[in-house]
């Protein structure tokens, strides 16, 4: 008994020292020769749980937030950014009662209506409010999007030069495309680029990105021969993926943010800071990342970003407390087992490891986890996975039992590692590496199973699925790098399951999913087409935004706005469904290729369920010979 509360204590402490280490001392330590204030930083008026697509449904901004949102950032900025008029018109009073200055922003879209009505109110509020207006920006990365061609965009930024003589005009975009549309400038006073580090299509990781960001100045003033220059935007994430090597962190935002200012001010540049607040609402077309770009969290709490210790868990004591509870309670395995030492030093490790994995799963969950789905999704992981660990640390203690875990644990495993690797392989630059709590998993029924292949007795169904496992990882591979240390492992993690699922299915070929493939390989190529011939092709949207009356238009349009509000998946899924119920051929064959539709066009979390189903439907008749 001695020996086991020894080690018990060893494992507690080993958790305090790991927290404490990660809590304490990494840290980014308090610059006090920072800086006084920002020249100007991005704002947008909304709480929480409020979004810019409330507007239809009847969204009216809270003055009072805008009042403490503007007292609160007069403190730190003496500019605010903002990037639409409409329902914003309230802001200008305020920002001048802050003794504010703004650089007045109008939403330029596809819809014309709505933009006309953004340039009206920018006309207006502009001309009422010339003492604190210093600059109007007409659209905020336009041509990145598609929604208007350059001459529109040109048009419209005339208009405004037109209508605003005493007021400097200027338009927004990534430095890219003021590179290919450089006769935007002509129409401009001045040229704002935004400069992101961690968003280029070769991430710089935070070591680089200021270099990075003074060379593509120094390119942009050399190719458009103005040194007339704001960066409109940058700025760094706290949470949030990886995007190769560049990593979102409170540290890393922290650490971005006081060396970016400090160049700008012994360079003498024009800057705007992205953002003020963080905008949980972002995160719908960013994923996690898009939500925590703010100076400030949701709450308006600050994130010591300008000065302070910097940690990347700062409620380390409450992760430290719940890897420490989790160790004792499972501890309480050992009371009335008779163990080696080895199997005893077996089991700590396990414990002390699974207790600090659990936990940093926790974590991420309480971060990305934005809506009900997504709150589920982590539920269903964390119950599967405190189980796993469960019947780990059991079979560590009683090996000799063959049922030593249910295998719908193992099933249920699969297929949440199974669905995320889809996510990740065709929508991977929104999805965030759960690896921590699929270390748990991988770890454990690599462990379980090492001598139990031959008696797991899979069929065409999980060979199938091990298969797409192999080739998704070699998809995220060539999107990620191994640059990305989360994505090389939750690639290793992908490779275990179908590892375990091959071993099991021995008696099954690659040729006996003949038929199979090449339902699959016709049906990717259809979408891969579709998708890049029609759904993606830029040409195409800007040809629709001078004219939308044809066709080939609508149906874009309504295959865009299927896409982004999830039709595609949840058609996938019901059609998946009614396949099951009818169980005939036809119907899983149509099943399959909508679920390869839904998976290639972004609809991933639904297709890779409706995919699952479709495969299983395929190869069932061997499920039912096996049994």
């Amino acid at each position: 008994m001695g020996k086991k509360i020894f080690l018990t204590l060893i494992s507690v402490s080993v958790a305090i020292f790991f927290w404490y280490f990660v809590g304490e001392k990494t840290i980014l330590k308090d610059n006090s020769n920072s800086f006084s204030k920002l020249q100007c930083v991005s704002y947008a008026p909304f709480g929480k749980d409020e979004s810019p697509f409330l507007f239809d449904s009847g969204l009216i901004i809270s003055e009072d937030l805008v009042r403490k949102d503007l007292k609160l950032l007069s403190k730190y900025t003496d500019c605010i950014r903002t990037y639409s008029t409409l329902g914003l018109e309230m802001i200008p009073k305020i920002a001048r009662e802050n003794n504010l200055k703004m650089l007045m922003g109008a939403w330029v879209s596809k819809d014309e209506k709505q933009t006309k009505g953004e340039l009206e109110t920018l006309i207006k509020l502009a001309n009422e409010n010339a003492d604190i207006v210093k600059a109007v920006i007409v659209g905020n990365e336009v041509l990145l999007r598609g929604d208007v061609s350059d001459k529109k965009l040109y048009e419209y930024i005339t208009q405004i030069k037109e209508a605003l003589p005493n007021t400097k005009v200027t338009y927004a975009d990534v430095w890219e495309y003021w590179v290919k549309y450089p006769h935007i400038k002509d129409v401009t006073d001045f040229v704002t680029i935004h400069i992101l580090p961690y968003w280029e299509d070769e991430p710089m990781n935070i070591h680089e990105s200021i270099e990075h960001l003074a060379s593509v100045r120094e390119e942009v003033e050399g190719i458009l021969k103005t040194s007339n220059i704001l960066i409109g935007e940058t700025g760094w994430p706290s949470e949030g993926r990886s995007r190769e090597d560049a990593m979102p962190s409170k540290i890393n935002q922290a650490l971005f943010v006081r060396d970016f200012v400090k160049l700008a001010e012994e360079k003498n540049w024009n800057y705007n800071i992205i953002e003020a607040v963080d905008q949980p609402w972002k995160r719908v077309s960013e994923g996690a990342v898009g939500g925590f770009w703010g100076l400030f969290d949701k709450d308006r709490l600050d994130k010591n970003v300008f000065a302070g210790d910097v940690s990347n868990f700062p409620n380390y004591k409450y992760l430290a407390f719940g890897s420490i509870l989790l160790i004792i309670l499972f501890s309480l395995l050992l009371k009335n087992s008779e163990v080696s030492t080895k199997k005893l030093l077996q089991f700590t490790i396990i414990n002390t490891i699974f207790a600090i994995l659990y936990m940093l799963q926790v974590e991420q969950y309480n971060i990305i986890a934005r809506n009900n789905l997504e709150g589920t999704w982590a539920i269903l992981l964390l119950i599967t996975q405190i189980f796993v660990y469960y019947f780990m640390l059991s079979h560590i203690l009683k090996p000799k039992r063959i049922d030593v875990i249910p295998s719908v644990f193992f099933y249920l495993s699969a297929f949440f590692a199974f669905i995320l690797s889809m996510n990740l392989a065709f929508n991977g630059r929104y999805e965030n590496f759960e690896i921590y709590g699929f270390i748990i998993l991988a770890i454990s029924f690599l462990w379980l199973y090492s001598t139990q292949y031959e008696k797991l007795n899979f069929g065409k169904f999980e060979k199938a699925l091990s298969l797409v496992l192999v080739l998704s990882s070699i998809l995220i591979v060539y999107n990620e790098t191994f640059l990305n240390i989360f994505s090389n492992i939750w690639v290793i993690i992908a490779l275990i399951f179908a590892y375990i699922l091959n071993k099991g299915t021995k008696n099954i070929g690659l040729c006996d999913l003949k038929q199979v493939s090449i339902y699959t390989l016709i049906f990717v190529a259809i979408f891969v087409a579709f998708k890049t011939g029609f759904v993606s092709n830029k040409e195409l949207a800007i040809a629709c935004n001078l004219d939308s009356n044809s066709l080939s238009c609508s149906i874009k349009d309504f295959m865009g706005a299927s896409i982004y509000f999830g039709y595609v998946g949840l058609i996938s899924i019901i059609f998946a469904i009614i396949a099951f119920v009818i169980n005939k051929k036809s119907f899983s064959i149509i099943a399959l290729f909508l679920s390869i539709g839904s998976l290639i066009l972004s609809n991933t979390f639904l297709g890779a369920i409706s995919f699952i189903i479709a495969i299983y439907l395929l190869t069932k008749e061997d499920i039912k010979n096996l049994q």
